[in-house]
């Protein structure tokens, strides 16, 4: 019902916040980043590990999603490299593939939590949202 008055505007904590999303199914690359930059994230994509590793060079990426099946870097081997270069950036792995062993390591190594593939997006915002109020 408009009673004349504007609606407040969403407060969306992530606004700019930048996150890597490296993934090699260039479509779940394609979605996640239309998904993600509407929320209101700086948004920036790797086909691969050595993508991903030339990206952060060049810039500070607090939030990172990364795909653990990937060749011929594998998204464990990343997450490990991403921590040494940057120990704040906090990092959801993702995998269609997942099991009580990869879901330790990955744990272990750093990450900050770990997702199935088919993704949820509205999990994947939610947690998003949460770790970059952390």
């Amino acid at each position: 019902m408009n009673n004349g008055y504007a609606s407040p505007p969403n407060i969306i904590p992530s606004m700019g916040a930048s996150v890597l999303i490296v993934d090699d199914e260039e479509n779940l690359l394609v979605l996640l980043h239309r998904v993600l930059a509407k929320e209101g994230y700086d948004v920036a994509t790797a086909s691969n590990s050595q993508q991903a590793l030339e990206l952060i060079e060049k810039q500070n990426f607090p939030l990172a999603i990364l795909d653990i099946r990937m060749f011929p870097i594998d998204g464990v081997a990343l997450l490990s490299e991403i921590k040494k270069r940057s120990p704040a950036t906090k990092v959801i792995m993702i995998t269609a593939y997942p099991t009580a062993d990869s879901r330790s390591e990955c744990i272990r190594r750093g990450a900050a939590t770990y997702l199935t593939k088919p993704l949820d997006t509205q999990e994947l915002k939610k947690t998003l949202e949460s770790l970059a109020l952390d």
